[in-house]
């Protein structure tokens, strides 16, 4: 009834429907078709600054709430109170991943859940960041001044430490194990705390921490943009369609364009690890990593990622290459990428929401009898909760597979629009900006069949 089996992060059931492959052609196909649909219909002629405005409408309300200091007090609570319970159930509730909320809210709520909210709403994480709320705690108990000033490091720092949770998630094979799980939470609140203190908060932050980094990329897809002073505090909220935000200027830098990447393709490597291809490579590799014992299972597997991060990489680059020598005319070829980058996460967006729409809609659930007695102690502190049972009216065969498709191909959409109204606004000239899309068009259906492929691959156990 509920299909093949597999473990996520060592805990629970994935719902993954294996349909013909006509059909994921079909879809790639339709991308194609209605994004040039959407360019002659809506990017039409607008070219340089009028090709990136967007409308927005402030909101009274929205703003008046802002400017209090109980969005950030309520999320930073929620925030250090999600962190106490990832370390004190991860160190001290069930070591097997299923019955540990530790799990669920590194995994599901925090590594699936708030990425897609944060898309669909806006930056939450500025509000739900623990380390940032404890640090203003104790900046209003006590003045603090940063000894060192951090380097020009782009944000190289927070894509390295971005890589790294990708491995403990993706390679290491011990994201199951919720004391290493505490373990790593523990040790990067002591690394952002510390590099807050010592290198100044914002700095720290915008630079070095993974996820604000992350999330402010992520964020810049919602609705919800705030108009803020020098010292941060808010002076209106606006609301815009989404994706508008991806087309403000961002720093450029190889730094960000990596990031992105690195986005794209270790969401991808998630859903390649559990298909056949990955497998039977595995198996190819056997002389190899079986002699170095769990040592090698880390190396194949990270090597792997970083073979697909290079070829997403390198891919995205020669194509921008193409772009460019057809848009004739001459750009700054950095910022031109940086820009184009940006037009790549609504597909990071979709393919995290397709891939991982069965741990959502379902296993999510299950948080409600575990919170009732988080450390597996015999505790009942919600008897109401006890008789609770899942619900999987939304994770039927055919619900999971229309719901996959419909999001692949409309972020896909999205994509195809954004980066031909970039082109429209880096070229300067609508005629130069379409013919400079043709090869845009080919990576995004590269990119489509790639997602459809891997989410119609036949799902194997041990992934």
């Amino acid at each position: 009834m509920l299909g093949a089996q597999i473990v996520l992060h060592g805990f629970g059931q994935r719902f993954d429907l294996s349909v013909p492959l006509y059909l994921y052609l079909f879809a790639a196909s339709g991308v194609v078709f209605l994004s040039f649909v959407l360019v002659v219909l809506f990017a039409g002629d607008q070219v340089g600054a009028k090709a990136t405005a967007y409308p927005r409408r402030a909101v009274g309300w929205l703003t008046a709430i802002a400017r209090t200091p109980w969005p950030r007090a309520v999320g930073g609570a929620i925030g250090i109170l999600s962190l106490l319970i990832v370390v004190g159930a991860g160190f001290f509730g069930s070591s097997a991943a299923f019955y540990n909320p530790a799990e669920y809210f590194v995994w599901i709520f925090f590594w699936a859940m708030l990425v897609i909210f944060s898309g669909l709403v806006g930056n939450l994480w500025y509000l739900l960041n623990p380390w940032t709320a404890i640090y203003d705690a104790a900046a209003r108990v006590t003045p603090v001044r940063s000894p060192w000033k951090l380097p020009d490091v782009g944000v190289w720092p927070a894509a390295a430490l971005y890589f790294s949770f990708a491995c403990l998630e993706l390679t290491s094979g011990m994201s199951s194990r919720p004391q290493i799980v505490a373990m790593a939470a523990v040790g990067y609140s002591i690394i952002t705390l510390a590099g807050m203190f010592l290198f100044g908060r914002n700095q720290w932050l915008e630079h070095c921490e993974a996820f604000t980094v992350l999330f402010g990329i992520v964020g810049r897809f919602g609705p919800v943009e705030t108009d803020r002073n020098e010292s941060g505090r808010v002076r209106t909220v606006y609301l815009r369609p989404w994706g508008a935000g991806l087309l403000q200027p961002i720093q450029a830098g190889w730094d960000r364009v990596g990031f992105v990447i690195l986005m794209l393709s270790t969401l991808a490597f998630d859903g390649v690890l559990s298909t056949p291809a990955w497998q039977d490579f595995t198996v190819a590799l056997i002389p190899i990593w079986q002699p170095l014992g769990q040592f090698g299972f880390f190396f194949v597997r990270t090597l792997g990622l970083i073979l697909l991060t290079v070829a997403f990489f390198l891919v995205f680059v020669a194509f921008m290459e193409a772009v460019v020598f057809l848009g004739r005319r001459p750009v700054d070829i950095k910022a031109t990428v940086t820009a184009f980058a940006l037009t790549l996460v609504p597909i990071a967006l979709v393919y995290n929401a397709a891939h991982n729409y069965g741990y959502m809609v379902v296993q999510a659930q299950y948080i409600v009898p575990l919170l009732n007695d988080p450390l597996q102690k015999g505790w009942h502190l919600w008897p109401a909760v006890v008789s609770f049972k899942p619900s999987f009216a939304l994770a039927q065969a055919s619900t999971v597979w229309y719901a996959q498709i419909v999001l692949i191909v409309l972020g896909h959409i999205v994509a195809v629009l954004l980066s031909h109204l970039r082109a429209n606004s880096v070229f300067q000239s609508a005629q130069s900006a379409l013919l400079s899309q043709y090869p845009m068009l080919v990576l995004m259906v590269m990119y489509t069949f790639t997602s459809l492929w891997i989410l119609a691959q036949p799902i194997t156990a041990g992934g």
